[in-house]
């Protein structure tokens, strides 16, 4: 099949996809973006429309991904236009609607933490229900597919053009990699993202195969289509609370518990990891399928011969409902309402852990200081090297000195002032004090006599 044959069927019917791509995964990117650091430090690296900053990759420099981008809607703010530009915030846009291109890549956006595993495809093979789209027997768990040499859109990428954004000597060539760097931020955060779907981190990847309505080959999530429906694009709430960690890593899962795969997990039921089916003269506690969420103590039976009672969490959202059937079995199910209510709970988080990453690969800052010398300093930095670049009235910039960093080190560096020139800009790459790939960045305008 085709490559864009295989995107057609990731749009259209999203079989084993998550958060649906130009809906659900832009709008979730698009409201981290906002709320991150990034409009802040576009400007200070010299694009001063920050988020709304033009940046051009030129179709000739990267056909294949303006072919695969025109192929999206163009109504859903990812595709650029003839030239190859759009904003900074488009860009970023773009990488979240192409997380999934080709289809297999969307095996890797699973991880069930009590497990360490990835996708593993359901008895039912998926060839059966969209022809063309070969799924491994396994998916790279998704924690490792971000930083995965094979992932195109990989963490390393982002640094690696990250880094040419701020070094590249032509404002064209800035803008390019800085593009670049969004499409890879907007892909792992896509990834990011896919936490936040039960079925996806407590080892259902049968619930991505329910039939949705427009036709035999339309197979997926009815809980992501539903978010589509309900929030679209422009709908997904803000970020629900400020997220920081210390390692990438760390966002996905935790040793504490604290990551988005980790939080969800433990706090929904999934289609087919609900409470087993328990007749009532047997058993009136039925088996849970995983420790958590918990059932509580009591049961109210009497009223689910009745009616469906709602099984709710601490917070009050609707985890499941269960009803005892005429044959006196106890059954536990996810209605239409019931979903909508934990959209409502987890899309604000998944919000906040998207910009909490975006945050975090771009947390490394610099100090930049000039009087008669250029002075740079630092807090938090391994070793690494120090960059430093003016730039002139064409918005070319050289390098003026190049130092190694270690450990401790303050200042950073310390050069004469350059006698002409616009801006300094520094860039470090290395690691922080935790071990983690870092690149910060310092810029300060240049006054010279």
């Amino acid at each position: 099949m085709k490559r864009a044959m295989i995107l057609a069927l990731v749009l259209a019917s999203a079989t084993a996809g998550a958060w649906e791509a130009q809906t659900t995964h832009v709008g979730l990117a698009e409201q981290a973006a906002l709320g991150s650091r990034l409009h802040k430090r576009l400007v200070t690296l010299g694009f001063s429309g920050g988020l709304f900053e033009p940046l051009t990759i030129p179709p000739a420099d990267a056909p294949a991904l303006i072919q695969d981008l025109h192929l999206l809607t163009p109504s859903q703010g990812a595709v650029p236009d003839a030239r190859g530009r759009q904003t900074a915030l488009s860009w970023i846009a773009a990488g979240a609607a192409l997380a999934d291109v080709p289809a297999q890549y969307a095996a890797n956006h699973f991880f069930d933490p009590t497990t360490g595993r990835g996708f593993e495809k359901p008895s039912r093979s998926l060839d059966d229900v969209v022809d063309g789209v070969d799924l491994p027997d396994h998916g790279v768990p998704a924690p490792d597919w971000v930083v995965d040499p094979k992932n195109p859109f990989n963490v390393n990428g982002f640094y690696d053009e990250y880094a040419k954004a701020v070094t590249g000597a032509t404002p064209g060539e800035r803008s390019r990699a800085m593009a670049a760097a969004l499409i890879a931020a907007g892909a792992t955060m896509h990834v990011l993202g896919d936490m936040g779907v039960p079925s996806r981190v407590r080892g259902d990847s049968q619930a991505q195969l329910d039939r949705l309505g427009a036709g035999p080959a339309d197979r997926g999530s009815r809980f992501e289509r539903m978010a589509a429906l309900v929030y679209g694009r422009l709908g997904i709430p803000e970020p629900s609370r400020i997220i920081t960690r210390t390692h990438l890593r760390d966002y996905f899962t935790s040793r504490d518990g604290g990551g988005l795969a980790d939080e969800t997990a433990r706090s929904f039921f999934s289609p087919h990891t609900l409470p087993e089916a328990a007749r009532v003269s047997d058993d009136p506690h039925p088996h849970l399928v995983r420790p958590q969420p918990e059932l509580p103590t009591k049961l109210n039976l009497m009223a689910a011969s009745r009616e469906p009672v709602t099984l709710r969490s601490p917070d009050g959202t609707c985890l499941a409902r269960y009803q005892v059937d005429d044959d006196s079995m106890l059954r536990f199910s996810i209605d239409d309402n019931c979903q909508l209510e934990q959209l409502a709970r987890i899309l604000p988080e998944v919000a906040a852990y998207e910009q909490g990453l975006l945050d975090f690969l771009l947390r490394g800052e610099l100090a930049v200081a000039v009087s008669s010398q250029v002075v740079v300093s630092a807090k938090g930095l391994g070793d690494g090297t120090l960059e430093l670049l003016v730039e002139d009235e064409r918005g070319v910039r050289r390098s003026i000195g190049t130092f190694t960093v270690k450990p401790g080190m303050d200042p950073l560096a310390k050069v004469a002032a350059p006698t002409s020139g616009t801006r300094v800009v520094a860039l470090y790459r290395g690691v922080d004090l935790a071990g983690e790939p870092l690149v910060a960045v310092g810029a300060l305008p240049l006054t010279t006599k």
